[in-house]
């Protein structure tokens, strides 16, 4: 390290990281939690039957829990409807560990950092059913992420090919947060895996599994700007809870935010929720006793199953974006396939044709459905919890999901005309190869033939020496006295 370097680095330690990590560490009396996750998993046609043996493997089915029983067959019902829009508790989860539960709680194998996880069923639309699991945090992994805002860091050098950078406290705590949140996401995925193998679990859709974050805090309120959160680098910031710009509220303005995360290395985008613990009114005063002692316990308990209808709708936005990019990843494969090696485009081909008998068996019903779904406005709004921009500029502020339904209409007939043109392009390309695989038969058949008319001749001109050599002495000596006259004429 050259001696530049060792002052500007000297520098930093003594007075930009003191600055810094006063101001992207929450107040003393701040608390900053993520108390649950939403994960979510997909059941198309070809799927629906691995969550039937999902069930049965976790032992529900034999389970007899009062009102919960008969899940399988409303399932059922429902997706044999012409028109589905339902949805079904599956019940409270507990590890397996947990001792005096309460009646029609079921116990299964949990994480050990997960308390309880509560599950149910959206059903939008006949072909399509979603599975909707909050995993709810032990206390001491909810907190971690401030514990991660309130440690102190030092600027570090970060050698690169040709240059050097420098790595200040508040680049530390954002890489900390977002290694936090993929840890805890990766929790309520790998446990969906493991125990659900539905569309996102699969190699079919080489996507993460949809997640909604919900991040909650005790003295400051998400998108609010004050002297602890007035800066650029504010620990609002670093959680991405201070750009008014990306921020919703909900429409009755009871205090519950919504974000749509997205990072540069994910195909997908998140949804994370936040609110403040004390002065939302998400639930009204009177009501706080039927969901818990305080009020930070009792809204937290509100929102188990009150959101579902709002995030599964996401959820369908989310699988419109993978069913689209998975036809256009089709459709780029199909354009590299390489006719100068015949027997390794045949070979791909017919991976491709594979993949695209999937792509039908659950892209088709959905497109036919969703055009129905979102016609019907009561049926896409149904229990759904409008958000509207913090940003309005006009008397009639955007309205989120109101844009995800016009988004979805549009994307829908795209993805349609898309899956077509994916069809023609798999029929063209099979239909050229065949061609040339006919031509390359016809070529080998040509040569067969010549082949075939050298070997007659070798065969005879051999005949003819092996009987030649089977005659009498007496006749061979004529023989060969008559050709030798023949040759002198």
């Amino acid at each position: 390290m050259n001696n530049k370097l060792e002052e500007a680095l000297k520098y930093c330690h003594e007075k930009s990281d003191p600055k810094e990590n006063l101001e992207t560490t929450p107040p003393s009396d701040e608390k900053i939690k993520i108390p649950c996750i939403w994960a979510f998993e997909v059941f198309p046609p070809e799927y629906i039957e691995n969550f039937h043996k999902s069930i049965e493997k976790l032992g529900w089915v034999e389970e007899k829990l009062e009102g919960l029983d008969y899940f399988q067959e409303t399932l059922h019902n429902m997706r044999h409807q012409n028109y589905a829009g339902g949805w079904i508790n599956l019940g409270y989860i507990v590890d397996e560990s947990t001792k005096n539960i309460m009646p029609g709680v079921r116990k299964g194998k949990l994480p050990k950092e997960v308390k309880q996880i509560n599950a149910s069923i959206f059903q939008p639309i006949p072909s399509t059913t979603i599975l909707i699991c909050q995993f709810i945090f032990q206390d001491e992994l909810a907190c971690n992420i401030e514990k991660i805002l309130r440690k102190e860091y030092k600027t570090y050098l970060q050698e690169n090919q040709k240059s050097v950078s420098f790595i200040s406290p508040e680049n530390q705590k954002r890489n900390a947060i977002k290694l936090e949140l993929e840890f805890l996401n990766s929790i309520c995925s790998d446990w969906i895996k493991e125990n659900f193998n539905g569309l996102y679990s699969s190699t079919f859709i080489n996507e993460n599994h949809p997640v909604c974050n919900l991040i909650t805090l005790k003295k400051n309120t998400p998108f609010e700007k004050n002297d602890d959160t007035n800066h650029y680098n504010s620990y609002l910031s670093i959680l991405n809870l201070n750009n008014k710009y990306e921020g919703w509220i909900d429409k009755d303005q009871n205090g519950l935010y919504l974000t749509i995360s997205s990072e540069r290395d994910n195909v997908r985008k998140k949804l994370v929720l936040s609110y403040n613990e004390q002065s939302n009114q998400i639930l009204e005063d009177e009501n706080i006793k039927l969901y818990g002692n305080n009020k930070a316990s009792a809204t937290l308990n509100s929102l188990t199953h009150s959101l579902d209808n709002t995030l599964g709708t996401w959820v369908l936005h989310v699988l419109l974006n993978s069913y689209s990019y998975k036809i256009n990843d089709l459709r780029d494969l199909y354009g590299k396939s390489n006719k100068k090696s015949l027997k390794q485009s045949i070979s791909t081909l017919s991976e491709l044709d594979y993949e695209v008998l999937q792509a039908q068996k659950n892209i088709i019903p959905f497109i036919s459905e969703m055009k129905h779904f979102c016609k019907d406005n009561f049926s896409f709004m149904h229990n759904i919890k409008e958000f509207i921009s913090l940003e309005n500029k006009t008397d009639k502020p955007s309205e989120l999901f109101k844009n995800i339904k016009g988004s979805i209409k549009f994307q829908i007939e795209l993805l349609e005309q898309n899956q077509k043109m994916l069809k023609e392009t798999s029929t063209s390309v099979r239909e050229v190869n065949g061609l040339l695989v006919s031509d390359k038969i016809a070529e080998t058949n040509i040569k067969l033939q010549k082949s075939i008319k050298w070997m007659t001749i070798v065969i005879l001109i051999l005949t003819c020496i092996t009987t030649f050599y089977s005659l009498p002495d007496d006749k061979r000596e004529n023989i060969t006295s008559y050709f030798q006259n023949l040759l002198k004429k």
